[in-house]
């Protein structure tokens, strides 16, 4: 099944209960850094290393990057990109999830793990890529968003459901 997609505002906070997460990187290829929230110097990234709420990661090219989340989902960088850490919060419990991300540039996939159907119901499980002109907003699906600075155009893409997403060249596979 494939999960619903829409282009949407950016809305309020999420649940008080869920506890701040943070994204693990898995995989690398090529350059690859972060810049921790409040620095101003990009450091190499490194498998293991964890991303949290404010944090930056940027793909050169030839550079890709995974990054697992809490709840099973995974984005994948892809090379010439940069995404900023916005919330993420998940509550093991629950598992409601509110997974905010900012691509500033370039091109990233995300496999979002599918959510209870009560909590789909219940609006407690969000998921969000923006960009400067959309928000892509899922519930368990595989998609795609690239955004091009030099033209301002954002460009969404439901990826058809696979049971292990394919390796794509640029995906982080």
């Amino acid at each position: 099944m494939v999960g619903w997609l829409a282009l949407v505002a950016l809305t309020g906070a999420g649940e008080a209960q869920n506890k701040a997460g943070s994204a693990e990187i898995t995989k690398l290829t090529g350059q690859v850094e972060v810049q921790k929230k409040g620095d101003t110097k990009w450091v190499p990234a490194a498998v293991g290393a964890r991303l949290v709420e404010g944090d930056s990661i940027r793909a050169w090219a030839g550079g890709s990057a995974r990054l697992d989340l809490p709840d099973g989902s995974t984005i994948f960088v892809a090379e010439n990109s940069r995404v900023v850490m916005g919330k993420l919060e998940f509550d093991h419990q629950n598992q409601a999830r509110e997974a905010i991300f900012h691509l500033a540039v370039g091109k990233v996939r995300a496999v979002v793990s599918q959510a209870a159907l009560s909590l789909v119901k219940a609006r407690q499980s969000n998921f969000s890529i923006s960009t400067q002109t959309a928000v892509a907003a899922v519930r368990g699906t595989d998609f795609e968003v690239t955004y091009d600075d030099a033209q301002q155009v954002t460009r969404i893409a439901v990826l058809p459901e696979t049971p292990a997403a394919p390796a794509q060249k640029g995906d982080g596979s």
